[in-house]
Formats: C-alpha cells, sequence, structure tokens
C-alpha cells in the first residue's frame, strides 16, 4: 500500500510540474497584472510569463509585459501571448500589429499577418519608456 501512495504521489509530481512548465489561465476579471496591477479581464489582449522560478506572472497588456521583462532584474524563461481563439502562443513566434485600443494603450496585439515581431515590440515599448523617462 505505501509503494501505491508513493508511486502516486510522484506522479502527480510530475504531472503538475510538467503542466506548470506551459502557459495557465489567469483567475479572469480577478487576476491583477504583474506590471500595471489592473486587472486582466480581456483575454484578447493577455499575456503571461514563466518566471525562472516556476512562477506565472499574467499581464493586461501586451506593451505591460513587454515594459516588465524590459527591467533588467526581470527575466522568463518563457513567454506567450493570447490568441483571438483562446490558445496561448509562444511570444518568438508570434507576429503582432500596432495600433489596436489595448487596456493600457501600448496598442500592440497579436496577429497571424501581423508586421511586427515579438523584438520589436520590445523595442518599441523600450523607446516609450525612455521618451517617458526625458519628460
Amino acid at each position: 500500500m505505501k509503494r501505491v501512495v508513493v508511486t502516486a504521489w510522484v506522479a502527480f509530481g510530475i504531472a503538475c510540474q510538467s503542466a506548470s512548465a506551459g502557459p495557465l489561465e489567469p483567475v479572469w476579471g480577478k487576476q491583477a497584472c504583474a506590471s500595471c496591477a489592473m486587472l486582466v479581464s480581456d483575454p484578447h489582449f493577455a499575456a503571461q510569463v514563466l518566471t525562472s522560478a516556476g512562477d506565472h506572472l499574467y499581464f493586461d497588456d501586451i506593451g505591460c509585459m513587454a515594459s516588465y521583462l524590459g527591467r533588467p532584474k526581470n527575466k522568463a524563461s518563457r513567454a506567450w501571448v493570447r490568441a483571438s481563439g483562446g490558445q496561448w502562443l509562444e511570444t518568438e513566434l508570434s507576429h503582432f500589429s500596432n495600433g489596436a485600443k489595448t487596456p493600457m494603450d501600448y496598442g500592440f496585439e497579436y496577429s497571424a499577418t501581423g508586421e511586427l515581431s515579438w523584438p520589436a515590440v520590445q523595442a518599441a515599448v523600450r523607446e516609450r519608456m525612455a521618451n517617458a523617462a526625458e519628460r
């Protein structure tokens, strides 16, 4: 009996570990954005990172995630954006468009045919942050 319990416990631990390496759903309308603290309520603009410590951080705006990751102390082992079909996509493999009305007005949204790459979005957000700091 002891062996069955130990085996089940190990299997459960492995299953939880592998599940947490991928994207997880936030608690919509209750989960705070890790950058601006607004509630993550619109799946269309949601994003998330998995930190090297294994924590999932959620963002209400793709620009909030880019801003968060632009700070030297903040690193992500993986990052995702939410596609309109509800699936989470790796940021590095995604395309983005600019000009959307987003929760924090960064304007970036996932687009299968978008002209911007994730590094381009990050550069645009860094530039915006630098311009804001100069004011």
